[in-house]
Parts: C-alpha cells; structure tokens; sequence
C-alpha cells in the first residue's frame, strides 16, 4: 500500500501531493471509507479539497514553500495546533503565549526567502543558525527531532482493538450513511494482520463517530426536550 501510494503520489503536481498528505483522499482511494452517497453530498462546490486549494492560489508567494507555509498557516495552525495548545493550557489553568505569531514578527519571516526557512538539514534553518551563534552544542541543535506522539498503533492492536471494532462496525455507527461497511472492514483487516500501518485514518474515523455521539446526538436529544408537548394543551374529546 505505500509503495502504491507513492507512486501515485509522485504523477501529481507539488500542490495536490501536499494535499494529498493532508487528508483522507489516499484512504478513500485505496479503501473506500466513505459512502457513495455521503462522497456525492460535497462534490463540486461543496469539494473540502477546495478549501485548501484556494489558500494555495491566494497566497501572495512565488515559492512553493512559501505557499504551503500560507496554507498550513490558514489551516492546520488555527485548526489542529494551536487548538490543541488553547485546551490543554486551560485545562490546567495556564495562560500559554506564542510570541513567534506577533503579526509584526511573522510578516518579517513571511518575507523572508524559501533558503533562510529550510536549508539542507531540514526546517528552522534561521533558527539554528542563531543557536549556534549563541552557543547552542550541535548536538542538541542536530540531533534527530522527537515528537510526543502517542503509541496509538500499539493500543489500538491491544489495549483499544474492542473499542476500535465495536465502535466502527456496530450498527449505531454505520447507519448513519456516512461510512461505507466494506471498505471499513477492509481497513481494520488490513491493520489488525499487520499489513498497514494506517492507523490515522482509523482514528480520524473513530473522532468522527466519538464526536457524532457526543455532541450532535447530544443536541438532538436537547432539542427534542424544548419542543412543547402540542398534544397535552388539546381539549379532551367531548362526546
């Protein structure tokens, strides 16, 4: 399956591979997660993709990295990081600040050129040409980076597979039109025998269906409370 994806991939032009990287396009492709009917709702103008597609256009840049700097700036920063960030802070009562989005400071950097950005060692390249000046050891500054990603494809192979299984398959879930069975079971086999490692597009489907159940249902379930009872108001039957 990646080598399959990737030699997709490479046929595209630059943007639509970002694009590509960012959503669930190659899932849908490969696997068929979403329903016919469910795909057919948002083509054309209501296409999501375009939404990221137009960032690209709009962004005053000539440079390619310069342009998906816009984009994720538009989107993944204000909808995923930053987001992130704003609960877990508050959640513990913190106020967090992030001074490198003083808009003063970001349009100096928006103008920089693409090589001040990312040069041959990777990202931050301003950056650590700084920390070296200051002092920084190279091997703190060059070492490999480490994220704080969760083992999600331990836990959902062991701890979480129940949950994972239950949650996907069970009928509450697939009648609501939006998942297609098949190409569901189709994932989670492909996963659980260890021939995929595409546990994003489990999880993504798993919030999707977790924030179905407690929020929209949550609201009908209020909604359905406020309407007035009309037929205890009506005047028994005379006669």
């Amino acid at each position: 399956m990646p080598g399959r994806n990737l030699a997709y991939s490479i046929s595209l032009p630059w943007s639509e591979r970002y694009i590509e990287a960012v959503s669930l396009v190659p899932a849908q492709r490969n696997f068929g997660l979403l329903s016919d009917e469910f795909v057919s709702s948002f083509h054309g103008d209501a296409d999501p993709l375009k939404v990221f597609r137009s960032h690209l256009v709009n962004a005053r840049a000539s440079d390619p990295l310069s342009q998906v700097l816009y984009l994720d700036a538009k989107t993944y920063l204000p909808g995923d990081i930053l987001a992130k960030v704003d609960r877990m802070s508050m959640a513990v009562s913190l106020e967090a600040r992030v001074p490198m989005l003083d808009h003063v400071f970001l349009e100096w950097v928006t103008a920089l050129a693409p090589q001040w950005k990312m040069g041959r060692r990777g990202q931050k390249y301003i950056l650590t040409k700084l920390a070296e000046r200051v002092g920084v050891p190279g091997e703190a500054l060059h070492r490999p980076k480490q994220g704080f990603a969760l083992p999600l494809v331990h836990w959902m192979r062991h701890e979480l597979k129940e949950l994972v299984l239950t949650l996907l398959l069970e009928p509450r879930t697939l009648q609501r039109g939006y998942f297609n069975e098949p190409g569901v079971r189709r994932l989670l086999d492909a996963f659980f025998r260890g021939q995929s490692n595409d546990y994003h597009e489990i999880w993504r489907l798993m919030m999707f269906e977790l924030w179905q159940r407690n929020f929209l249902e949550q609201i009908k379930m209020n909604d359905s409370d406020l309407q007035p009872n009309c037929a205890a108001g009506l005047p028994e039957k005379v006669g």
